[in-house]
Order: structure tokens, then sequence, then C-alpha cells
């Protein structure tokens, strides 16, 4: 399984605004430069995720965007699947599933996996865990 480059992108994007959490709006220019990001793509992937809830664009001339929450309280299953939809590793974990052949053995091992990558982007956050900073309280 690879995860898509949108899906990278928001993460890296997310972790500036996580770096720069509570010093207001921070530019896409800014965000950019920082991660060395696509600035084109990264307006589209920003789009999805303000339309998730996990990011508010401001507009004017101090605009920028903002986190809707503290880093500590956006994952990275909600950022992934803010541009991916939800994670599915295969067809037998589509709800309803598409695949036809029940009493599978593979379903079982197929629904594991997918839950344990789901835990774990679950369980990981912007805070900490995946910026240069240390977690706060």
């Amino acid at each position: 399984m690879k995860l898509s480059v949108a899906a990278e992108l928001a993460v890296r994007g997310a972790m500036v605004l996580a770096d720069h959490y509570g010093e207001g709006p921070i530019t896409l220019e800014t965000i950019c430069s920082e991660r060395d990001l696509p600035k084109q793509y990264l307006v589209k992937i920003f789009g999805s995720l303000a339309k998730a809830g996990l990011l508010i664009p401001v507009r004017g001339k101090r605009g920028g965007y903002l986190l809707t929450r503290e880093p500590k309280r956006i994952t990275l299953l909600e950022l992934v699947e803010a541009v991916e939809g939800p994670i599915i590793l295969n067809f037998c974990q589509n709800d309803p599933p598409k695949c036809k052949e029940f009493g599978c053995p593979m379903r079982d091992i197929w629904t594991e996996l997918q839950q344990i990558l789901r835990d774990k982007l679950g369980s990981v956050t912007l805070a900490g865990n995946c910026t240069g900073k240390p977690a706060s309280e």
C-alpha cells in the first residue's frame, strides 16, 4: 500500500501549521517554503482539509491558514482520510464488501491489518509525534 502524494503533502503542510500553532494565520508561501511543497497542489489539498474541518482559510492581507484544533487533537488518520477518503486495504474491506468470496481465510487478515493501520494513524497527532517540537499539554 502506498499513500497518495496528496496525503503526504497534507501531512507535511499540516506539520508546518502545527509548528506555528498559536501564531495566527500562516501564509501558503511560508508553508510551502518551510517544507519545499508545491503551492498550486497544496491549495487544492488545503481545500479538502478545510472541507473536512481541519483547517480554516483566512482571507485578507494578514491571511493564511489555521488549524481548527490544537495539534494534539488532530491525527494523521484524519489528515489522510480528508484527502483520500476512508482507508480501505482491499475489496474485502469495503462496506458492503465488494469481494464475493465469503469464508475466505484472507478476509480476517486484511481486516486485522486495516485496523492496525487505522489504529496507528489515529494514535499519531501533529503535536510532538511528527513535528520538531515536543508535545505540550
